[in-house]
């Protein structure tokens, strides 16, 4: 069967064609010279060339597509074009495309000038604040958050991470008014409650903290975050047991959970399971090998299982981590005295002294003073019994003299009591007697 040949016209022969028709001088109705018009417009739309079937993106679009299809770098160069051009809504959307690549610093100094003329746009705020966030500027980001939420009350977002941040920097108060406010909008929320939670905490309201802390379990049944924040919620209440199967739920969902693995780890040696909690902190450890604080829980583990070279080369590896950490030297310090080297002890302790910021507790910083002067203590007792001395008034008196020099006569009164209180390590050094220098790394203690 053959197939009927369609003829298409060109557009000047459709020019030809209805000028003839015109000329023909008979009576036409309307309603026909509209399907002829018609027929002629799609003839022609098909035969043009130039007509696109579909409308053509912007530039703004086309950088924007660029970006949506993971294109990032070609995107900001397209986008810096337009932004440098003048144009505002590419200006934004290239700060965006800046913060996918990590360059929140970047994309903040962007948007400064901008952010300074108009404090009141909405959409501004949101990229500002979230910008100055990930640039690691908390302090300036709160109060552009603030601002976000003032002309963007329904910003869930923004209120969760406000809230958020101004529960790190203290205010808990401030907080507690953010979460609350934006729990009446959003009251299933599981974020908000836990962060609510954690600002009740540091107001020294458990109840009210665990009853939040609660509600975000069971609003979110699968946020690991929810049930870290419960078990922390519970452990302060004294319920370990509790707070235990809260912290193996987290792991469960998340087995990656360095908080919950450190934790776990912590509670399962304050309920007397050693060998449990070595095995959770040293998971921990590979997990996340550059958290100085699984490095300190695991060293206090082993010296609790009594492995005080596995204890000393945990801590020593925290140490490195964060150097400027009180509690690392602290526990490096007890690791010595029962190790049998006061001398190292008497160093730790100094440092961890050194080391005691103006926010440090005055029970912290008492411990701490104390453990220095058990350090020098044993020190000295043990260094007179290898070498046969038994002057107890010489020994006071050099006490009291490296005492005073550290600082810490208002100690003199207790060397007596500590020296009798510290006989195991005064015994644990005594069998040093001879060979107590601090013996190097490589040649006593494993890799961590």
């Amino acid at each position: 069967m053959d197939v009927p040949q369609v003829r298409v016209f060109g557009n000047n022969e459709w020019a030809l064609l209805v000028d003839k028709f015109l000329q023909l001088r008979v009576a036409v109705d309307f309603r026909k010279l509209w399907l002829v018009a018609l027929a002629v417009g799609v003839f022609a739309a098909c035969s043009g060339a130039s007509t696109q079937s579909t409308t053509a993106k912007t530039p703004l679009e086309q950088a924007i597509a660029l970006r949506d299809s993971g294109k990032l770098a070609q995107a900001e160069a397209q986008l810096a074009v337009l932004a440098e051009a003048g144009d505002a809504a590419a200006q934004l959307e290239l700060a965006e495309t800046m913060m996918l690549s990590g360059k929140h610093a970047k994309a903040a100094a962007l948007l400064k000038d901008r952010w300074k003329i108009n404090p009141n746009d909405a959409a501004l705020a949101d990229i500002m604040a979230r910008a100055l966030d990930g640039a690691g500027e908390p302090e300036e980001a709160a109060p552009v958050y603030a601002k976000r939420l003032q002309l963007h009350p329904n910003d869930l977002a923004a209120a969760l991470r406000l809230a958020d941040l101004l529960v790190g920097r203290g205010d808990l108060v401030g907080a507690c008014m953010i979460a609350e406010e934006a729990l009446r909008q959003h009251p299933g929320q599981a974020g908000l409650h836990t962060v609510l939670s954690r600002a009740l905490i540091g107001r020294g309201r458990l109840p009210q903290a665990l009853e939040h802390a609660k509600l975000a379990t069971n609003y979110a049944p699968d946020d690991p975050q929810a049930w870290l924040q419960l078990a922390q919620v519970q452990i302060l209440t004294g319920d370990l047991e509790a707070g235990k199967a809260s912290l193996e739920r987290c792991v469960k969902i998340d087995p990656q959970n360095i908080d919950a693995l450190r934790d776990l780890g912590v509670v399962m040696l304050e309920v007397g399971d050693v060998k449990q909690a070595v095995a959770l902190l040293k998971r921990a450890t590979q997990v996340a090998p550059d958290s100085a604080a699984a490095w300190t829980a695991l060293g206090v583990a082993r010296h609790r299982a009594g492995d005080l070279v596995g204890a000393t080369a945990a801590l020593e590896h925290a140490a490195r981590k964060q150097p400027h950490a009180a509690v690392i030297y602290a526990n490096l310090a007890e690791v010595a005295l029962d190790d049998g080297f006061p001398r190292r002890a008497v160093t730790e302790s100094r440092k961890a002294r050194d080391r005691l910021g103006s926010t440090a507790s005055a029970d912290f910083r008492k411990r701490i003073e104390k453990l220095n002067v058990r350090a020098v203590v044993v020190s000295l007792v043990a260094d007179a019994l290898c070498r046969g001395e038994k002057d107890s008034d010489a020994l006071q008196k050099t006490a009291e003299h490296e005492l005073h020099d550290a600082g810490l006569q208002a100690y003199f009164g207790d060397i007596v009591a500590v020296g009798a209180d510290a006989t195991v390590q005064i015994r644990a050094a005594q069998s040093r007697c001879g060979k107590r220098a601090i013996p190097a790394t490589d040649e006593r203690r494993p890799t961590p």
